[in-house]
């Protein structure tokens, strides 16, 4: 049977959690006892969550960005700032994770209803080009590092406050829905090359679920990054959607979240794993939380979800031969 090096695995979470600025790191009090098993280290830590203020300095350096666009831009239409990310869902398990800031061209949007634009005055097209280049622009102007290399966003790093932003260029999509009830949850955007997003609709969905789970969607979703992050085979098909997905068809039920229980949020994982590998028309019609794609319906991600669920499986076996263990069973209690 295949091993996991927990060694290694607890140091690359430590990694992850190390805030480079503030010169600390995000962990349990916990991870330093010398009485837990390793094994039972890396699958409890593995599922806590960023703490706050953090996330914070992310929202900052997301601010700043805004801040330096707004301030330098010569545009004949407005603009309008969204955020997104896994910061925004409490389902990240880097202190310096990226963050999405959507500048969206605030002048008019696409209707579903319709199709095309209404809009006239000028060539959308155009108007989003025009968008990124002057964005490149302003930023090259003021930060070292920026990857303009993205089809529909640019990069850069905040130095000052270690932290990643993805400026992503869009234009608003209403769909019939969202012109019925005027709620956001069902507006959409656009982006250059005509797809089509829902994030607003994401961020809410994957919210309530970990609300309604007492946070065992969020554990879940944060142990399977983590376990990917990890893994010595580099999955690739496989993104944070795709595992966000996963944990998000899972009934509320299987992942509520109790004092300890982290192994059986684990276990409900693995089943629902089990179950897309073994019924392929069942996979490809598993919704993403929005409720619109279908983000596991490609062949290609089966061969990367078995891979992950092995090294799942090993993690579940390991911990369960330690916490049959009275004394051990009350230490997690206080984890």
């Amino acid at each position: 049977m295949a091993t996991l090096n927990y060694v290694q695995r607890l140091a690359n979470l430590q990694n992850r959690r190390y805030d480079q600025e503030l010169k600390e790191s995000v962990l349990t009090k916990s991870f330093s006892a010398t009485d837990l098993p390793e094994n039972v280290k890396y699958l409890f830590e593995s599922m806590k969550s960023i703490d706050q203020k953090y996330n914070d300095r992310t929202f900052v350096a997301a601010g700043n960005v805004q801040k330096h666009l707004q301030d330098g831009y010569n545009l004949h239409f407005n603009r309008a700032y969204k955020t997104q990310g896994s910061v925004i869902t409490g389902t990240n398990i880097k202190v310096h994770s990226d963050f999405d800031l959507l500048a969206i061209i605030d002048r008019y949007f696409y209707p579903e209803l319709t199709g095309g634009t209404p809009y006239t005055a000028s060539d959308p097209d155009a108007d989003i080009k025009e968008l990124r280049t002057q964005s490149v622009k302003i930023l090259k102007g003021i930060y070292d590092e920026v990857d303009d290399s993205g089809e529909k966003s640019i990069s850069i790093f905040n130095k000052s406050l270690n932290r990643k932003v993805d400026v992503v260029f869009c234009f608003w999509y209403h769909s019939a829905k969202y012109v019925e009830t005027n709620n956001e949850y069902y507006r959409g955007i656009k982006f250059a090359n005509r797809d089509i997003d829902y994030p607003f609709a994401h961020l809410q969905q994957v919210n309530t679920k970990g609300d309604n789970t007492s946070d065992g969607s969020r554990k879940g979703i944060r142990l399977l990054k983590t376990l990917k992050a990890d893994c010595e085979t580099e999955l690739q098909s496989l993104k944070s959607f795709h595992l966000t997905t996963i944990v998000h068809s899972i009934p509320n039920l299987n992942l509520l979240y109790a004092a300890a229980n982290e192994l059986n949020i684990a276990k409900a994982i693995s089943s629902e794993m089990g179950v897309l590998l073994e019924n392929s028309t069942y996979r490809k019609e598993v919704k993403s939380p929005n409720g619109i794609e279908k983000p596991l319906a490609k062949d290609e991600v089966v061969s990367e979800i078995k891979r992950l669920k092995e090294d799942l499986d090993i993690l579940i076996e390991d911990s369960s031969k330690e916490l049959n263990s009275t004394s051990l069973k009350k230490a997690i209690l206080t984890y």
